[in-house]
């Protein structure tokens, strides 16, 4: 999620950055969210009806993070904005979101404002190894944490997050799949320097329960914004809140949290991006307290339709007497214009 006006870069999706854990527990952040119907999030095949639905959903953690003190300060960054071409105009200036570095959402903990073209395809997919150290020492690896993005026009795509497989080292050792996930995203609007958006996610809890799975399904909303600030530098930043599941089936528990998160991404000769980004988790779990990290890393695209990328994601200071980190390999691939 590395925006910049002329070649903007990713994050993750969402999808495919590590959250603290206390094993074991899902890995997926995108696993661990609160219930809402399923009925209001089945796409309709109507461009303004699924933009209204996802307004609605994320507008509630719009109303919840404005409520919030501690997270007003960090509305003011976006993503680094996707650049506009040479020819746009003053009044017009053009779709910043057309490089494959701007549209892919991974390895960052934000999630990347640019949607998909209509009638496009874009597979992400990585690995994830985890390492908790000090008590209860394991590691858990998760593969290929899959993202597939469908463009349905009208600046709106619509994201299927099969399952990945989960191992657990340590005591347990277990085996097992994670649950899955459905969004939609909206590309809102954007300008010479600026772009943002919005999307939500809802769980599908089918992983391997009381171990990969939350037990139950869940919502995640996130605005997401970028902003150029130069032809090289740019900002990127993501608003998360999570109403999410978590405890076993015999006794399930249900916490919310807040997850701003800022970065700064540089474009480097030969379609190479760096980025370093901050975050925070206001809470890990029921009666928990939050976390705050960073990640850093670097991606590069192979032509116009493939991206390879490597992160470090680090959880500063313990928590239940565990410090956790992370490294972790992607690839994004773009089907379509």
């Amino acid at each position: 999620m590395i925006v910049m006006m002329t070649a903007m870069t990713p994050s993750l999706n969402a999808s495919s950055r590590p959250l603290p854990i206390t094993p074991p527990r899902s890995v997926l952040r995108r696993l661990l969210f609160a219930d809402v119907l399923e009925s209001d999030l089945a796409p309709t095949g109507k461009s303004d009806g699924m933009r209204m639905i996802i307004r609605k959903l994320a507008g509630l953690g719009v109303l919840a993070l404005a409520s919030s003190p501690s997270f007003a300060a960090a509305q003011a960054a976006p993503s680094p904005a996707p650049a506009a071409t040479a020819g746009a105009s003053a009044a017009a200036p053009s779709d910043p979101c057309t490089s494959l570095s701007s549209l892919v959402s991974r390895p960052t903990f934000g999630t990347a404002a640019c949607a998909v073209k209509k009638g496009d395809l874009l597979f992400e997919s990585g690995y994830t190894n985890l390492t908790s150290s000090g008590a209860g020492a394991s590691n858990l690896v998760t593969v290929p944490q899959g993202n597939i993005r469908v463009g349905l026009g009208g600046n709106l795509e619509f994201d299927l997050g099969p399952p990945s497989i989960g191992y657990l080292s340590g005591a347990p050792r277990a085996v097992g799949i994670t649950d899955g996930s459905i969004g939609l995203k909206e590309e809102i609007g954007y300008s010479k320097r600026a772009i943002y958006g919005m999307n939500v996610v809802y769980t599908l809890p089918v992983g391997s329960a009381n171990v990969f799975s939350a037990n139950g399904g869940g919502i995640f909303a996130n605005v997401n914004g970028a902003l150029t600030l130069s032809p090289s530098v740019g900002l990127f930043a993501t608003l998360g809140y999570n109403a999410q599941n978590a405890g076993t089936i015999a006794a399930p528990a249900r916490y919310h949290d807040y997850q701003p998160s800022l970065g700064a991404s540089v474009s480097l000769p030969q379609n190479f991006y760096v980025f370093l980004e901050g975050f925070d988790v206001s809470s890990t779990g029921p009666g928990l307290g939050g976390r705050f990290g960073y990640d850093t890393g670097f991606q590069k695209d192979i032509g116009s339709r493939l991206q390879l990328d490597f992160n470090y994601y680090d959880y500063l200071g313990a928590q239940s007497g565990q410090h956790q980190h992370s490294i972790g390999l992607g690839a994004a691939y773009l089907i379509g214009s």
